[in-house]
């Protein structure tokens, strides 16, 4: 019994020493209600003929690995707020290929490995599911049809506006599928206890992103 007992707590050492460290782990899996409700399409979806509008972020065909294409790092003052309209272009394949918001830290870098400060507040899926320091403390809430999901979000006209409050910062999404149907998500209250920048990543998926809506304003009361 001993000496199958100590090879076991050895290698669960070993596990708990590599998970240590690491920041921006894609979960193994969407909490519900993401996880059940939305059916995989059987094929991707082919935006080839999309007519670009602003800026591309990622590629029409919609396979940027998850963590490997951003946009450029914006600070957001505190007492300001931000907006940026895109579309959204996704493979359809996974509720999950779609745009990622990310508050952080510092005005360069992606990890804690490549910029020393690098610290997320949070990361924020479309799918309505999040991670960072300060995704616990905020309160997220939306209405998507999860029915159709992934068939609502390629092509969708997406509205964000970020906020940044005293000591904390809000997430408002509105977007607009392309039969009309409005869906929300927001994610208020986050914890900010510095300088607060922001960026949009993809995961099997592009944004066209709109410049003429990206100015900074301050908000409303």
């Amino acid at each position: 019994m001993r000496r199958l007992l100590l090879p076991a707590l050895a290698l669960m050492l070993l596990l708990t020493l590599c998970a240590c460290g690491k920041e921006t782990a894609k979960p193994a899996e969407t909490p519900e209600p993401s996880a059940t409700a939305a059916p995989m399409t059987l094929t991707a979806n082919d935006n080839s003929g999309v007519a670009v509008q602003g800026t591309l972020l990622g590629e029409l065909r919609c396979d940027a690995p998850f963590w490997t294409v951003f946009s450029d790092i914006r600070e957001l003052p505190e007492g300001e707020s931000a907006t940026q309209r895109f579309y959204n272009y996704t493979d359809g394949l996974g509720i999950w290929d779609n745009f990622l918001v990310i508050l952080q830290s510092t005005p360069e870098g992606h990890s804690a490995g490549e910029t020393e400060g690098y610290r997320e507040y949070l990361v924020l899926r479309a799918d309505s599911y999040g991670w960072g320091e300060g995704f616990a403390d905020a309160k997220l809430e939306s209405d998507w049809d999860w029915d159709t999901f992934t068939a609502d979000m390629n092509g969708a006209l997406v509205e964000l506006t970020l906020t940044h409050k005293t000591g904390k910062a809000d997430v408002a999404i509105t977007a607009t599928t392309r039969d009309g149907r409005e869906y929300h998500e927001s994610c208020t209250g986050v914890p900010i206890d510095g300088a607060l920048y922001w960026c949009l990543s993809v995961e099997n998926a592009c944004l066209d992103l709109l410049p003429e809506d990206s100015e900074q304003t301050a908000p409303s009361a």
